[in-house]
Formats: structure tokens, C-alpha cells, sequence
């Protein structure tokens, strides 16, 4: 009988237990004698979105970079080791050179990058050192103290971008250290409003010409080129005829500056040319390319539009330099945004 109408149905064909058609004592009703008119109808409901987390106002900012944890207990030697190099560049002790070795050897590690970075004495001692600017008792030209605090200053910030916002912190004393005005004030210049100012970028131009080793000025393009990573110093050092600078580098006569020369050429492309090594396009360059002819006067020679004719110039005396063949073709590309020649700046 039929529950539901109350007629006489003829039996549908089911196996009864234990008979064909049984599996384990479990019924299986074909799926043909089903009946449909009683069908149950599953009505998908809407899923409720996630509610977004709301962030408290004050909530710090997310760090990419996440937090860095202090050496291991084990390392307690080489904490110590660190300690006391720390407080012997801060104090100029008699341990000076070994103290900068050791500082070398450990600013690899980001944890003590950052704690260099987090030292404002220690840092400037830095900064001087690498700009040529030592003291009486320790010259920055003895025993490579500048190319080693170059090394170490490069060391610290190099991917390691917490440190580099500490030192974006003293990025003015970065920009203006003691040192240039302690120097100023020996060689009787006295001092002036602060464009009078020794700066970074004037400091390390003034000592240019008494550069003679290759691997010191190839170290302190390296840690330019860190610094240049915070935006802040960045802008500061291209308002300060930063460069020209790095023009007057590159064109350094010798071939043993030939390494300075694509180490500057690295710079250009890792901080304004690249944007796949974490340049930000647009910021240099912002001049047209300039007449060949202009950039041979010495008045004008560092000019902006002149990298061309300066690095086309060194693929003639020294061919087959494939990365100098690349940074012209890549400041070829930027300046195309800006006009492709000094006639069109005029127009």
C-alpha cells in the first residue's frame, strides 16, 4: 500500500535481507525503482563572508622584515667579542684595528647589523672613517680603517631593512657628521650656514683625488649604495650633488679602478635604473642626455646628461665590458621619458 495515496501498490522487487542484492546486511535499492515524487531538494545557502579584522587605531605597523632575535646562549663568546669591539672603536683603545675586524666579520649577521645601526657614536665613527675623516690618534688611512668601515657600514644594511631605518634615524648626522666640521674648523674655513656645511657627499668628493686604493673606494660605493636604499638619504644625497659624485668616481683614471667603475654602474641600476632589483624608476635619471662635446669642457663634464658619453667613451678604451653596454642602454630607456636630447629640454 502506498502511505501516502492509501492504494494498493503491486511489492517492488527488493531483496530481502540476506538475499541477492544484500551487501553486509545493507539494502541496495536500485537506483531505477526510487521513488521520485518525494525527492528532497537541498537549497545551497549563501556562506557569510569572513568579517575583516578590525585593526585598533594606534596598532603598530606591520614589519616586513619581522623580528630579530638575539645570537643563541652558545654564542656567548662571540657576543662578548662584539661588546667589546663596540665600546673599543667608541673609545679609539689601543684594540682599534682588531675591534673593526671583528666588526667586519660579525655585521653580516642582521642581528648585529642592527645593533651597529642602533649606535649613534659607533655609526658616525663609521660614516667618518669611510669618508676618509679619522682622528689624530686613529687616520682613517692607516691600516685600511676606511675601507674596512666601509666594508662594515655596507655589511649592516645590506638586506637588512630594520637596520637601515635605524640608520635613516641619524640620517642627518649621516649627512652632516661631526667630522667635517671638527675638519673645517682645523683648516680655518670656519663655518657658515649650513649649505656651507661640510656634508656627506662634499666630504668624500674633497678626498677623491687622493683615492689610490682601488678596493677602499670600491667598498665605499658599496655602502653608498646601501644608504641610498632609505628614500630620505636617498633625495638628500642626489639634492647634495650626489651624482656628480658618483660621475667624478667612475671617472677615476687607471685600470685598476675599472672594478669602482661597474660597482658604480651596479648602484645606478640596483637604486634608479632596475626596477626588478628594487629601483624606484623615475627619481634620476631627470635630464635630457647632453652634447658630446659639452661633457668634454671640464666645467660640465659631471653633468647629468653626460654618463652616456663618459661610459661610451670607456667601452672604447676597454671593449667588451658587457654590464657598461647594459647601463647605457638602460639610462637610454629612463631618459626616454624625459626628452632624448639637450635641444628638446630647450624646446
Amino acid at each position: 500500500m502506498n502511505i501516502w495515496s492509501g492504494e494498493k501498490e503491486a511489492r517492488l522487487n527488493i531483496p530481502m535481507e540476506g538475499g541477492e542484492g544484500a551487501v553486509d546486511g545493507v539494502l541496495e535499492i536500485p537506483t531505477d525503482q526510487l521513488p521520485t515524487d518525494q525527492s528532497i531538494i537541498v537549497v545551497p545557502q549563501p556562506e557569510d563572508p569572513e568579517p575583516k579584522p578590525v585593526l585598533p587605531k594606534d596598532a603598530p605597523v606591520y614589519e616586513a622584515a619581522g623580528k630579530i632575535s638575539p645570537p643563541s646562549p652558545e654564542a656567548g663568546d662571540e657576543i662578548t667579542t662584539f661588546q667589546k669591539a663596540m665600546i673599543t672603536i667608541q673609545m679609539e683603545a689601543r684594540a682599534f684595528d682588531s675591534a673593526l675586524d671583528d666588526l667586519r666579520d660579525l655585521s653580516h649577521d642582521i642581528y648585529y647589523g642592527l645593533e651597529i645601526a642602533k649606535d649613534g657614536p659607533v655609526l658616525e665613527k663609521l660614516i667618518c672613517l669611510t669618508l676618509g675623516y679619522g682622528t689624530e690618534k686613529m687616520p682613517a688611512r692607516e691600516n685600511g680603517r676606511d675601507h674596512k668601515a666601509a666594508n662594515i657600514l655596507a655589511s649592516s644594511i645590506q638586506n637588512n631593512p630594520t637596520a637601515l631605518k635605524e640608520v635613516s634615524e641619524f640620517r642627518k648626522m649621516v649627512m652632516y657628521p661631526s667630522c667635517g666640521i671638527a675638519e673645517q674648523i682645523k683648516s680655518g674655513k670656519g663655518g657658515g650656514a649650513e649649505k656651507g656645511i661640510p656634508n656627506f657627499v662634499s666630504m668624500l668628493r674633497a678626498r677623491l683625488g687622493r683615492e689610490k686604493d682601488a678596493g677602499a673606494l670600491k667598498a665605499k660605493v658599496g655602502a653608498i649604495s646601501g644608504l641610498l636604499k632609505d628614500s630620505p638619504l636617498r633625495d638628500e644625497f642626489l639634492e647634495k650633488g650626489g651624482m656628480e659624485l658618483l660621475l667624478a668616481i667612475f671617472l677615476k683614471k687607471g685600470e685598476q679602478f675599472d672594478g669602482v667603475r661597474m660597482k658604480v654602474a651596479e648602484l645606478l641600476n640596483d637604486n634608479f635604473l632596475d626596477e626588478g632589483m628594487g629601483a624606484q624608476l623615475g627619481v634620476w635619471p631627470k635630464m635630457p642626455v647632453s652634447e658630446a662635446k659639452a661633457c668634454e669642457s671640464k666645467a660640465r663634464m659631471l653633468e647629468d646628461g653626460c654618463w652616456e658619453t663618459h661610459v661610451e667613451a670607456f667601452m672604447e678604451r676597454s671593449p667588451g665590458k658587457e654590464w657598461a653596454s647594459e647601463l647605457v642602454s638602460s639610462l637610454k630607456e629612463q631618459r626616454g621619458r624625459f626628452g632624448d636630447s639637450i635641444k628638446d629640454r630647450e624646446l
